[in-house]
């Protein structure tokens, strides 16, 4: 059995809540965790798209 985390993108479509940042603490226990704000200034969505496909999951946060 290989000993790499499963990784996990986290997307931001604005700054996220007290709520959304615990519900992101447990979806990465025991992950390696990535996040991308799309708020934050001029996102360069071609490391976003570089970013989705290095991940094993991603999730969107609205």
């Amino acid at each position: 059995m290989s000993d790499e985390k499963m990784k996990i993108l986290h997307v931001y479509r604005s700054d996220p809540s007290e709520e959304v940042k615990k519900l992101v603490e447990i979806l990465s226990r025991d992950r390696e965790a990535a996040e991308f704000k799309l708020y934050d200034g001029d996102p360069n969505y071609d490391i976003l798209v570089q970013m989705i496909f290095d991940a094993d999951q991603t999730v969107s946060w609205w």
